[in-house]
């Protein structure tokens, strides 16, 4: 396999040398019009905004245009198709896992790249538990573009974010008018009205404003309207004499469903299973959640009763509020400046299966076990089905806070560009996890909730509630209030020796202050009416409470540094390559892990507070007047500490990858266009504290992902289809079960009916393909033919029409 795999880097080598020798031959530096190149501005990871062939990154864009056809049903799906990124988008509109090419996925959310908007980050870690930053991030059409960067400089331009930045740019109101763009789900139901409108309002002052508002189901059936909710965008602009100050503000409401895996039967062997949808379960359209499952009762953070609405599902509350600041000093001295501060808050409840079985399996294993009934009913279960036993996650989002600012300060001399800031940051994390455990049978249609009598005729159960708690999982319910404060001076210098060669250096170093308290170390339980009626049923007997504090008061740094080279052949060719440090700070991932948090001089500790990560990367860039195509050769080392609550396992693992990443264009003629994008990774798992997996593959890393859009344009007519795909991966770092590979094939057809209306129609995954992005088991050794695994939702199709004004 791998001589394979040499052999088609090797075609991949050859064409880009042809192309480079091709270019060579034919172009001079003097390009006339009509032989303009494709090019763009880009401006994240970079402390001037240049044309990208002119740069030592990899970085794309993508227009709003190009997001609405490919489809995407939540934020971390518009990234799947940027090649280098591995968006696994099966959590719904948050709790994604995204990372970038050669960096492992082995903690929920994004460890290693960050997602901004206008340049500052939505939230200071991309792996808050319960709290990831896609979860507070909605694309609506106020915003004018994406760019998301790869490697490279992001170790300098961002705290915590190494591996890459994707920045929301948001629109100023500069160009008057707007648009309406209502969308409805054709087989699904999907409500959602978008709105964004720009203006001046006098000399050099400008003001936009924006957002979007949905309701409906979502892509799975949950029994309940499961999307509610909305975001309000507004930006204010004074242009000055010298430079321009911006305010601007967001105000996001929304409630979505959030999937965890789901029960999926499955044969064969770890090396060659057949996954398939259990008999009552379509793993496509089905959800966890039920219309009899909206409400829970549990003993709160400080000790009251909290009741909850479980359709509420990611429930995300942020109010934010930024500035912007630039202004030219004279004498080649600017000064730019933003900050933002943001009040963030929610839930997140959605029912995780912690086992899943036959009746004998799951209900017959509760102690005193004497029979089942359908919670509310007398009517026995169902033999024949199958069951699970159902950790409800519970968790209260109490205080996301952060404030962020960096202030800059740049020189331009002939040959040499200077820039110098600060950085400085607060990010809070005060959240509770107030869990408890169900029974309810496995069904795509409403699941009910299950019962069980003891042989005395006791109700062991209260309406399918078995414990309040989780004590399969040893006790999870916990608290912890912590707040992390960075500050980071960084500088970049970008010098042009010679006319056709940048270097740029870059460095920063973060200086990060943790402190606050976490709870649930030692944890009672205790007996307490919960439901309060007066009376104590079975599960009231043993309440878990939280006890055991524990304080945290320790300090880290982060050096990163940066290193790239850029030459430009002509104005077609480039060459390039860049050497780079960075690191990430564990957060709340690392709590509850046994380490002492307030001993600095604690060895154990230093080991874990920061994941460190290290990259070289060399590449070649193309620009003609119909096309471009990027490589990138790349090497990645990682060192990083996590601790998985599901399982109270302690990791420290060291991973290695290289590989090769193509990203292309390539226009025909005014009628047909054609983008791709193929990325290889060759992984391994070079240390663990787990011996046996030394050598392996990290978990979910497939050797290739790839996209390819061909696009039609026929007058008013436009056409196309996006295919985003990836080959096996394994589920776990033993690497035994395997995941299939897959592709979604994602078309659309736009007509515009008038000047300024265009009616669109799209579908994602349209061919209903099986794309296992995660399991919880490592091998079928040991179960009984059921994993439980998080999927990309089955065929949705949805239209839209867009009114322009």
């Amino acid at each position: 396999m791998e001589s394979k795999v040499v052999k088609k880097l090797l075609v991949f080598g050859t064409m880009n040398i042809a192309a480079f020798m091709f270019s060579q031959n034919t172009v001079t530096d003097t390009i006339s019009p009509k032989d303009k190149v494709i090019d763009e501005v880009v401006i994240t990871g970079n402390s001037n905004p240049k044309n990208s062939i002119k740069t030592s990154t990899s970085i794309s864009t993508l227009k709003s245009a190009d997001i609405i056809n490919s489809a995407p049903r939540t934020t971390a799906e518009i990234f799947r198709t940027i090649p280098g990124i591995r968006a696994e988008s099966s959590g719904g509109e948050g709790n994604s896992n995204i990372t970038v090419r050669g960096v492992p996925v082995s903690a929920g959310g994004s460890r290693y790249l960050l997602i901004q908007e206008d340049g500052l980050p939505v939230m200071q870690f991309g792996d808050i538990a319960f709290g990831t930053q896609d979860q507070f991030t909605r694309f609506d059409s106020f915003v004018s573009r994406v760019e998301a960067l790869r490697g490279g400089s992001a170790s300098v331009f961002a705290s915590n974010s190494p591996a890459g930045i994707i920045n929301f740019i948001t629109k100023t109101g500069e160009k008057e008018g707007g648009s309406i763009t209502q969308q409805i789900g054709l087989n699904y139901q999907n409500f959602r009205t978008d709105i964004d409108y720009g203006t001046p309002l006098g000399k050099d002052f400008y003001i936009g404003v924006g957002g979007f508002y949905r309701g409906g189901d979502g892509p799975r059936k949950t029994g309940y309207t499961s999307n509610n909710g909305g975001q309000f965008r507004l930006s204010l602009l004074k242009k000055l004499e010298k430079g321009s100050i911006r305010l601007y503000g967001k105000y996001l409401d929304d409630r979505t469903a959030a999937y965890m895996p789901m029960p999926i039967a499955v044969s064969g062997s770890d090396s060659n299973p057949d996954y398939s949808s259990l008999n009552n379960f379509d793993i496509l359209t089905a959800a966890l959640q039920s219309s009899n499952f909206k409400n829970d009762v549990t003993l709160g953070a400080n000790g009251q009763i909290l009741k909850s609405d479980i359709r509420d599902g990611m429930h995300s509350v942020s109010k934010t509020v930024g500035a912007e600041f630039n202004y030219d000093l004279g004498s080649g001295w600017k000064l730019d400046a933003k900050a933002r501060y943001a009040a963030n808050d929610g839930q997140f409840l959605a029912p995780f299966p912690a086992s899943v079985g036959s009746k004998s399996e799951i209900l017959e294993s509760v102690t005193d076990y004497g029979s089942a009934v359908y919670a509310g009913t007398n009517t026995e279960v169902d033999n024949n089905a199958e069951y699970m036993k159902t950790v409800l996650f519970n968790t209260k989002l109490n205080n996301l806070n952060n404030f962020f600012s960096d202030v800059n300060i740049s020189k331009k001399w002939n040959t040499v560009k200077m820039n110098a800031g600060v950085y400085n940051s607060s990010q809070n994390i005060n959240i509770s996890w107030n869990w408890n455990t169900y029974l309810m049978e496995v069904s795509d249609n409403n699941a009910r909730l299950v019962d069980i009598i003891s042989n005395t005729g006791t109700k062991i159960t209260n309406n399918g509630l078995l414990n309040y708690g989780v004590p399969a999982f040893g006790g999870v319910n916990r608290n912890y209030d912590t707040r992390y404060s960075v500050i980071a001076p960084h500088a970049q210098v970008e010098i042009n020796p010679i006319e056709k060669l940048t270097l740029d250096l870059g460095a920063r170093y973060d200086f990060g202050n943790v402190s606050g308290s976490f709870s649930g170390t030692q944890n009672t339980r205790r007996v307490i009416d919960i439901n309060e009626n007066g009376t104590f049923e079975t599960p009231e007997y043993a309440v878990e409470v939280v006890s055991g504090t524990a304080p945290v008061d320790y300090q880290y740094g982060i050096f990163g540094y940066s290193f790239g080279a850029n030459y430009a052949l002509n104005s077609r060719n480039a060459l390039f390559a860049r050497v780079s440090q960075g690191g990430s700070a564990s957060a709340d991932r690392i709590l509850f892990a046994g380490y002492n948090y307030t001993n600095n001089d604690d060895p154990a500790l230093d080991a874990v507070k920061v994941n460190k990560l290290n990259q070289i990367e060399v590449g070649y860039k193309l620009r003609g007047p119909n096309y471009y195509l990027n490589t990138t050769l790349f090497q990645a080392r990682t060192i990083e500490a996590n601790y998985e609550a599901t399982t109270q396992l302690r990791t420290e693992n060291k991973y290695e990858s290289f590989g090769v990443e193509l990203d292309g264009f390539f226009k025909l003629n005014k009628h047909f266009d054609i983008k791709a994008g193929l990325t290889y990774t060759h992984a391994e798992i070079k240390n663990a504290i787990d011996q046996t997996i030394i050598g392996n593959m990290p978990r979910r890393t497939p050797k290739f992902m790839y996209s390819f859009n061909p696009n039609v344009n026929i007058e008013k007519l436009s056409f196309g289809f996006f295919a985003v795909g990836s080959t096996k991966a394994f589920t776990q770092d033993s690497n035994k079960l395997v995941m299939p590979g897959y592709v979604t094939v994602n078309p659309y057809i736009s007509y515009r009916l008038l000047k300024n209306l265009t009616l669109n129609v799209n579908a994602n995954n349209v061919f209903n393909a099986l794309a296992i992005t995660e399991a919880e088991e490592g091998t079928l050794q040991g179960t009984n033919g059921i994993v439980r695994a998080r999927t990309l939702p089955g065929r949705t199709m949805g239209a839209s029409v867009k009114f322009d004004f």
